[in-house]
């Protein structure tokens, strides 16, 4: 990463996982200016972000690995608290197309998968993907808080 300074998955390693987002926002380890926590945030970003969907690490096979809804709310949080509130809403507009018809969010999606060929494997073990899932629903309602949007 450039010598940048970031929080990383374990000691040892420069990689990232998606959940380091909350050392930032909302659990406040790091101020939003912070080296580490722009580090931190722009290594996440750079690694593991698409399309406003954030995959929990590069070599995930849980469900084939897929971007996990609540991990883009502490994306959009990290977003508010940097002063980029139209990524945030972004984030908070990806997280809304998760749901099903119903308006339920699952735990993530399985659109652009990591390990496509592991995902059955999963499904036989522990069947579908949880959905709902409170805390993709309590992430999406902090955003839109956040936001001010009325969700």
């Amino acid at each position: 990463m450039g010598g940048r300074t970031h929080l990383t998955k374990w000691l040892g390693t420069e990689a990232v996982d998606g959940s380091l987002l909350a050392c930032v926002q909302p659990f406040g380890l790091y101020p939003p200016d912070h080296p580490v926590a722009v580090g931190t945030v722009a290594a996440v970003e750079e690694s593991l972000v698409d399309g406003y969907g954030v995959y929990r690490y590069l070599e995930d096979t849980f469900y084939g690995g897929g971007r996990w809804v609540l991990l883009a709310g502490f994306l959009g949080l990290n977003h508010v608290a940097a002063g980029r509130t139209g990524a945030a809403m972004a984030c908070l507009r990806w997280m809304a197309a998760q749901g099903d018809a119903d308006g339920e969010l699952p735990e993530q999606v399985s659109d652009r998968l990591l390990a496509p060929g592991r995902r059955q494997e999963w499904v036989e073990r522990w069947g579908p993907v949880a959905s709902p899932l409170l805390w993709s629903h309590g992430m999406y309602l902090m955003l839109a808080d956040e936001l001010g949007v009325v969700a």
